[in-house]
């Protein structure tokens, strides 16, 4: 019912501004001017929000990372050209313009993410003219900030280095208006240091208003911003600044927050028979708030798993049938134990001929046919969820050490509870601080795989080699290798993007990654 009324509102919104580029620039000569804090709502939800049924984000990052490796060859079906895929798989500089040429439909999500900025901006724009109560305002401002700092958190952890690598390197452009502005120094990208800054201030900024509400009104499951999502938001931020304790702070702040509960993995029935004896199998499904796990479920469920699915159940005019293209790492699956309750829930086995192979389907929707996600109302590809604020809090307070150890051993084992059979879990012990650092990080691998945060990862913590194999042929395979602080660690900019603004300069790019071939 809920997102029944996030769809009305947004075909409304649609209906009332015609032309996204006027309706985006207060004192346009658009017909319609929003006057109350309704209208501006209206307007973030169809301009701002990341919702399920837009497409064009994060669709490459999961591809090269090393959660996840190529299957063997499969002839293509018709119409399908796997550069789509190769081109981000294989770290190539010119990866854009590889996976348009393959008619992988819309692959600028430099664009993309600044669309959706631009609709935060134009309600912050607004909001001097409009006539409401104060509430009604702050709630529209506050998701506005939120959703800004959100937006440009993950523009320059894609296209500027690490915070930690380098804070003075290229970050983004910081566009804070929604109209043309007469100084075109907006254009210009700033240092990674001045884009964190910006994403500090606004979330803080969302926090303190948020904080200003009700208590009953800081967080609903509307698939809107709350100040959870905030604080979690804070959290990732400061951790990935290597700010140890504000880090912390703010993971405690979520994980104290009484709506929300871990997940007790042993509490899902894994199979089950429908009504028509059809056996369905059940998972922890993150991005919904049918779990008590879910802070802000967003996105398209295509844009975070095609990679992993496409072509199942598809046949050409030939009968010739694909598998995916990838499955779930050797190296992945090697860090959990046997009884791990997350092996079973979160690495799906889905059909591969006469056998099956380990996929990464089992944190979203999916229907009978298991290997699928389902594409319905409600569904979302990706969320913020509790297991990470506990991650970030036993990360931070590993980093800081000493006493802390104890702290983060108590977080790791509270979540622990929650994802093996009581009778199996023994009790984490550490025996030094970089026994635990070494454990932290293996577990936010195992818990939060597949959900964008293991490139991430990776690149904060020192951008190690990587080594992808394709399947080219039957008998023929190549091998490409991302080496340790490889400048592909930071994507390039769409040429699109550079076209259209002249004072945007690209990364620094190596040359075209040639492969090492062998033939069996």
């Amino acid at each position: 019912m809920k997102f029944k009324y996030i769809t009305i509102a947004f075909i409304v919104t649609a209906l009332s501004f015609i032309s996204c580029g006027d309706f985006l620039e207060p004192n346009s000569k658009s017909e319609f001017v929003p006057k109350d804090a309704v209208s501006l709502n209206e307007l973030l939800l169809g301009e701002a929000y990341q919702r399920n049924d837009i497409s064009g984000f994060n669709i490459f990052l999961n591809l090269m990372e090393d959660d996840i490796e190529a299957t063997p060859y499969q002839k293509p079906i018709a119409g399908f050209n796997g550069n789509k895929y190769l081109a981000s798989f294989s770290w190539q500089p010119n990866m854009f313009d590889m996976m348009e040429k393959a008619a992988s439909g819309h692959t600028n999500i430099y664009e993309s993410y600044y669309k959706l900025i631009k609709g935060a901006n134009a309600v912050l724009d607004y909001i001097p003219e409009v006539t409401d109560t104060k509430q009604n305002i702050d709630n529209v401002k506050a998701q506005a900030y939120a959703l800004r700092g959100f937006y440009y958190f993950n523009l320059v952890n894609i296209f500027g280095q690490p915070y930690n690598y380098n804070k003075y390197a290229l970050g983004v452009p910081l566009k804070l208006h929604s109209g043309i502005e007469p100084n075109l120094d907006y254009l210009m990208r700033k240092s990674v240091e001045q884009v964190y800054l910006l994403v500090l201030h606004d979330l803080h900024t969302a926090e303190e208003i948020y904080l200003e509400m009700p208590e009953n009104e800081q967080w609903s499951d509307n698939f809107r911003t709350s100040l959870p999502m905030v604080q979690l938001m804070l959290s990732r931020t400061y951790l990935y600044m290597e700010k140890w304790e504000e880090a912390a702070r703010y993971a405690k702040m979520v994980m104290d927050n009484k709506r929300f509960a871990l997940t007790d993995l042993n509490t899902i029935v894994h199979e089950t028979k429908n009504e028509n004896g059809v056996i369905v199998r059940n998972y922890p499904v993150y991005p919904t708030y049918n779990c008590s796990e879910t802070i802000w479920p967003y996105g398209y469920i295509e844009d975070m798993f095609q990679w992993s699915y496409y072509g199942a159940n598809k046949e050409d005019e030939n009968k010739n049938k694909m598998h995916s293209y990838f499955k779930a790492s050797e190296s992945l699956l090697n860090t959990f134990v046997d009884y791990d309750k997350r092996l079973e829930l979160y690495i799906v086995d889905a059909p591969y001929g006469n056998s099956t192979m380990r996929m990464a389907y089992g944190k979203v929707n999916i229907g009978q046919e298991y290997y699928l996600p389902l594409q319905e109302t409600g569904t979302f590809g990706r969320c913020l969820r509790l297991s990470e604020a506990y991650l970030n809090y036993a990360e931070a307070q590993a980093m800081i050490g000493g006493d802390s150890i104890l702290k983060a051993t108590e977080a790791l084992n509270a979540l622990g509870y929650k994802r093996f059979d009581p009778q199996d879990f023994e009790e984490y012990s550490f025996g030094s601080q970089e026994e635990l650092i070494e454990f932290v990080r293996d577990e936010r691998r195992r818990e939060l795989c597949f959900e964008g945060h293991r490139w991430f990862d990776l690149r904060r913590w020192g951008m190690p080699e990587i080594t992808h194999t394709w399947y080219d042929e039957t008998n023929k395979r190549s091998t490409y290798k991302l080496e340790k602080n490889d400048l592909m660690y930071t994507v390039p900019i769409p040429q699109e993007a550079i076209d259209m603004n002249s004072k945007l300069e690209q990364n620094e790019l190596p040359q075209n990654r040639a492969p090492e071939t062998f033939y069996n």
